[in-house]
This record gives structure tokens, C-alpha cells and sequence, in this order.
């Protein structure tokens, strides 16, 4: 993550390169900055995720009509992809924005982003499986215990989102 943060930086223009140096303003950059990378993470992890359903698709249709198991879990695995999918998408960021009551600190930040990284080797781990799929009945089970992983990033990923805005009292859920 951070070589996408120092490509955003470098990106900047120059006004935004003299309103750093205003005092309170790199602050606000530094933020957005970091909302705009969230937002690329999270856009990649569901292309990735959409490549695993791809894959899933393309090796459903070498099945015959008739394999009505294999066909069942593939549907189902597909549903599962896709919402989880769209749960990356518009995951919430876990970062308030500069007028916000609440304030996300720093260490707050560092568990999300460890959570992030956990979330990006699992999705990883699911597009693997779902590229390697074959007749193998093991190959399907690893790509659902792989997707089962990313749903439970994403759960514990939330409930940190959602302590990080409810110990100040603030009650909203997450970005």
C-alpha cells in the first residue's frame, strides 16, 4: 500500500503541492490521500475478486448439464464471490473525514491497514484456487474456504470500523 500512497503523492498537482505548505492543509491532503488509496485498494480486491468469478464461470461451462452437484456449489460459490465482491467495493473506509466529530487515530489506522493487507493475500489466495479449478473436488473446497477467509477479513475488518466510530459515542456505523 505504500507504493501506491508515494504514486499518489508524486501525482499531486502543484497547486496542492503549495496548499501543503499552508498550515492545517497538508494535514487535509495527507487524509484524502489516504481515502484515495483505500479506494484503489478496494476497487483492485474486487477486480480480483470478479477475475476468481471468471475463472468459476469458465470452468462451470466444461461441466456436463448433468453434474448437478459440482454445478450447485459453483453456484453458490458465484453468489458468494459476488457479494463479497461488492462488499469490498463499498466497504467503509474506517477513516473520518476533516470536519468529522470523530477522529481516527493514527494506531486505529495501523490495525485497518493490517487488516487490508490480511484481506488483499486472501483474495489473493481465492483468485489462485478459482484459476487452478479442474475436476478436482479439493480445488473447489480450497476456493470456498478461501472466499469464507476474505467474508471473515471483511467482518472483523468492519467491527474495528465500526469500535473506531462508536468508542467516542459518535453511533454512526462506518465510511
Amino acid at each position: 500500500m505504500n507504493d501506491e500512497a508515494a504514486k499518489a503523492r508524486e501525482a499531486r498537482t502543484l497547486l496542492e503541492r503549495l496548499g501543503a505548505r499552508v498550515p492545517g492543509f497538508s494535514g487535509y491532503l495527507e487524509r484524502e490521500l489516504r481515502r484515495e488509496v483505500d479506494q484503489l485498494l478496494r476497487a483492485e480486491l474486487a477486480s480480483r475478486l470478479d477475475t476468481a468469478r471468471a475463472s468459476l464461470a469458465a470452468y462451470t461451462r466444461t461441466l456436463r448439464p448433468g453434474a448437478a452437484g459440482p454445478l450447485e456449489r459453483l453456484g453458490s460459490l458465484d453468489k458468494s464471490l459476488d457479494a463479497l465482491a461488492n462488499s469490498v467495493r463499498h466497504a467503509g473506509s474506517g477513516y473520518g473525514g476533516l470536519f468529522d466529530a470523530v477522529k481516527v487515530r493514527e494506531e486505529q489506522l495501523e490495525v485497518l491497514y493490517r487488516l487490508d493487507l490480511d484481506l488483499v493475500e486472501s483474495v489473493d489466495d481465492v483468485r489462485e484456487a478459482a484459476v487452478s479449478l479442474g475436476s478436482d473436488d479439493k480445488v473447489l473446497a480450497r476456493v470456498e474456504q478461501a472466499a469464507a477467509k476474505v467474508r471473515a477479513g471483511l467482518d472483523r475488518r468492519e467491527g474495528v470500523v465500526r469500535g473506531v466510530f462508536t468508542q467516542d459515542g459518535a453511533g454512526g456505523g462506518g465510511r
